[in-house]
């Protein structure tokens, strides 16, 4: 009888046991569902401290060059307005021939504008980079190159010359001449002429009777001009 006893409290305290091992496998697992994602996220960080990874490098990663809206191939301002897209709040730098030059914060909408941007005579490299409060910066973007010039083309004329008087029959006149740039326009009284690859141009025109004005035009891609006139008088 008294063994039967001994028997039964032994059985009771494996039981209880055994339930205080469950309970505790469950609140295990309560605390690992509530708390197991903070606690792992954090040895993470502690990690890449240790690894020596720093956090700027991961978010210098989400920062993209701003991008510039069309720029002329060439002008003859000694000043350029730029503009373009970035991220909102974020500084943009523009760079004239690789020097940090003007500054200026991405507004809300994602937009950027800088009115008066100094350059220099001649060829003028247009760059930016982007760059957050914490001295995180993007990339170099696109680079573009703008021609300020404020020289203007050359523009001989070799046909008609002034004030000269065509006798014939037909009232077509072949205006022709050179310009110093395949690149340039030229126009006679306001209308194209074809310039060909060595500068040289023609262009038939039709005149009236009597005494007229010839207005020759060149432009070069900066928009700097220069005009010859040519008198004439066409009589049959």
């Amino acid at each position: 009888m008294q063994y039967s006893r001994l028997k039964k409290y032994e059985e009771n305290k494996q039981e209880k046991k055994i339930a205080i091992s469950i309970i505790g496998i469950i609140a295990i697992f309560i605390f690992l569902g509530v708390f197991g994602i903070k606690i792992l996220f954090g040895f993470s960080l502690l990690v890449d401290k240790l690894r020596g990874t720093p956090q700027q490098q991961v978010s210098q990663q989400l920062i993209l060059p701003p991008d510039f809206d069309p720029l002329p191939i060439a002008t003859n301002s000694a000043t350029i307005a730029v503009s373009g897209k970035g991220q909102a709040g974020m500084t943009v730098i523009v760079y004239i021939n690789d020097m940090d030059t003007e500054k200026t914060t991405v507004d809300k909408d994602g937009s950027f504008a800088i009115p008066v941007v100094k350059l220099i005579e001649g060829s003028n490299t247009i760059s930016a980079k982007q760059t957050d409060d914490k001295k995180n910066v993007s990339a170099l973007s696109e680079v573009f190159t703008v021609i300020s010039k404020k020289s203007k083309p050359t523009l001989d004329v070799s046909s008609p010359m002034d004030n000269q008087q065509i006798r014939q029959e037909l009232n077509t006149i072949t205006v022709s001449g050179k310009t110093n740039d395949e690149a340039n326009t030229v126009s006679v009284n306001e209308r194209l002429a074809i310039v060909r690859s060595d500068g040289s141009f023609s262009y038939d025109l039709t005149v009236p009777d009597g005494d007229s004005t010839i207005k020759i035009i060149a432009t070069d891609t900066a928009g700097n001009q220069i005009t010859v006139e040519r008198k004439i008088n066409y009589g049959k």
